[in-house]
């Protein structure tokens, strides 16, 4: 049985890789999806953890458990956000995202991802743009955290419809897929953790897959691990 060590941004993603991935990847031989947030600092025999703010410590982070866990059958990937990565990134300042077309710009930087970690069990993936996007796959699925939303549903769906994929949805400071949601749904930026992952439970790995190409890719790499 084979084990898949995701390294993501927070309690969100981690609660989305127990609760969706962990499950679906179980039928595809992976007996273990531990979800770790990834290291920031190392300060005096201390990891701090959650969120990218430089890429040094995210690197040595991957490359220490890689070597640690030298299974053939133990594989690494990593769910973090596209928005917002620091510019030190690999080849963030020698790419130019097209809002049209944002998918080859996310590629590129997935594949100098994977060059500089040199390594063939990694798998790199970068969510278009964050991980709320997932979230507006299906926005009737707020009703499971959020009660009297029948309006705030229909500002969702109407977001969603007004881009060509949702992976569109840009990744500006007031218009990103988070601030948009927390905009009309305040209460979703205090309960995201426990939200975030519930909501996209009842959206189902199919929808998902279906609304978001690049995340259906990334899935399906890890299927074919």
């Amino acid at each position: 049985m084979k084990t898949l060590y995701v390294f993501c941004e927070g309690a969100t993603e981690q609660g989305f890789c127990r609760q969706v991935l962990a499950p679906h990847l179980a039928g595809f031989g992976f007996l273990h999806v531990p979800a770790v947030k990834v290291a920031f600092s190392r300060k005096k025999g201390v990891i701090q953890r959650g969120g990218v703010r430089s890429y040094k410590p995210l690197r040595d982070d991957i490359l220490n458990t890689i070597k640690s866990r030298a299974d053939k059958d133990v594989f690494f990937t990593t769910m973090i956000d596209l928005y917002g990565l620091p510019r030190n990134f690999p080849d963030k300042t020698q790419n130019t995202r097209n809002p049209a077309k944002p998918t080859p710009y996310v590629q590129a930087l997935e594949k100098a991802f994977a060059k500089d970690i040199g390594h063939s069990r990694f798998v790199p993936h970068l969510q278009l743009h964050e991980y709320e996007t997932l979230l507006f796959s299906d926005p009737v699925a707020f009703e499971v955290a959020f009660v009297d939303c029948t309006s705030a549903i229909a500002a969702l769906k109407a977001i969603a419809d007004s881009f060509p994929t949702i992976e569109h949805i840009n990744d500006g400071k007031i218009t990103a897929p988070s601030k948009r949601i927390i905009d009309i749904l305040p209460f979703y930026g205090k309960r995201k953790a426990i939200a975030g992952p519930d909501i996209a439970e009842l959206i189902g790995m199919a929808v998902l897959r279906q609304k978001c190409p690049h995340f259906n890719a990334w899935v399906t790499h890890l299927e074919s691990l």
